[in-house]
């Protein structure tokens, strides 16, 4: 682990722990009967770029992923729309960047196996970084997965373990969370934390990537979100970043298939239950949210935007127009862009980011 690395925050209470593995989220606010996830903290010194909690983690050629500006065609052209192109990663998506982080740690920390619930892009990449690291590696996803996944998983070495529900996905992740051999790098409770804070931390690479095109910071990003660990870990490599230059962060902009963020902007608990379809779009699926995504909206002054899975499915129609082809889950930004423009959200001309998180060639 980092000689930077101090400790682990709560983003909930703001409690302070100390560097571990808390597959349940803070102690504290489980405690108390809420759930929040916690993050890594620096010594003060750190510059940004060495502001990661792992050194000599092993890669599979994950991160520097392209950054291009969106054809015109998408009727976006009042606006200066970039792609963040996260499909460019090994396994086809934004996890290999959670993987290497999440599995890396699990290697450093002794472990001698990972344990997580996806059935996607997640189940593929972590099955990948366990074979990198030589772990073993148990996954558990639905029965209606498509074949692709599960057949590559295996192929790696992975063990599959098939359920019909996610409450018994998270069951059986569950059962290993005590187990001194495996780490659970994925959710497995209600209320719903989010993943490994490891896997999360190495998410910030992927802001200050986008950093490095503007000489101050773009004033918009727009990501798809199901449970917020993608969101969260672009935020904090965003804050760093804005802190180190003496800028603002870009106002970061959550996408969901129907309104779970939303809602709670209107009032609903960040802890409710969020009944919706995410048939078209299984990567946001989910009917919880979780305090790290509603965070990200506060501290970064974002919108959440829902966009419906047939909207998805036309999007991503358009960018594969474009040349560009997305998962429709990861389509969505584009829609959610015209949303935010035609509310006034997104001005003339404003630079706006769309974080393109995986391909389409998966079944998903």
């Amino acid at each position: 682990m980092s000689e930077h690395l101090r400790g682990m925050r709560c983003i909930g209470c703001g409690h302070e722990h100390p560097v571990d593995d808390y597959p349940g989220g803070c102690p504290d606010c489980r405690q108390g009967g809420s759930a929040a996830n916690l993050y890594c903290t620096y010594a003060d010194t750190t510059s940004t770029g060495e502001r990661l909690s792992l050194q000599g983690a092993i890669s599979l050629g994950e991160a520097d992923t392209p950054l291009f500006p969106l054809s015109a065609t998408v009727e976006l052209d009042d606006v200066d729309v970039w792609v963040k192109d996260e499909s460019a990663n090994p396994t086809g998506s934004h996890k290999d960047r959670f993987s290497s982080g999440a599995v890396g740690r699990a290697a450093a920390a002794g472990y001698r196996g990972v344990v997580a619930a996806s059935s996607g892009n997640a189940a593929l990449s972590v099955a990948a970084y366990a074979a990198g690291y030589g772990l073993e590696c148990d996954l558990a996803m639905s029965v209606d997965v498509p074949e692709l996944i599960p057949h590559w998983v295996r192929e790696m070495g992975g063990r599959v373990h098939l359920f019909e529900g996610l409450q018994q996905r998270w069951d059986f992740t569950a059962q290993f969370v005590d187990d001194p051999d495996r780490l659970v790098v994925t959710n497995h409770t209600r209320p719903v934390v989010g993943c490994d804070p490891y896997g999360i931390d190495a998410f910030k690479p992927l802001a200050w990537e986008i950093g490095e095109r503007w000489e101050t910071l773009p004033e918009h990003v727009v990501v798809p979100t199901s449970r917020g660990d993608l969101a969260f870990g672009v935020y904090l490599g965003f804050a760093e970043l804005a802190r180190q230059r003496a800028v603002t962060c870009p106002r970061i902009h959550l996408v969901e298939p129907f309104p779970r963020l939303a809602a709670v902007r209107e009032g609903r608990s960040v802890h409710d239950s969020f009944p919706g379809s995410a048939a078209r779009v299984p990567s946001l699926g989910g009917d919880t949210t979780t305090v790290q995504a509603w965070a990200v909206l506060e501290r970064a002054g974002g919108e959440p935007v829902v966009v419906d899975g047939q909207a998805a499915v036309s999007a991503q129609r358009s960018l594969a127009g474009c040349g560009v082809p997305a998962e429709a889950g990861s389509a969505a930004v584009l829609p959610a862009a015209r949303q935010l423009r035609d509310r006034g959200v997104i001005g003339f001309g404003e630079s706006t980011v769309l974080v393109k998180t995986s391909h389409p060639f998966k079944g998903l």
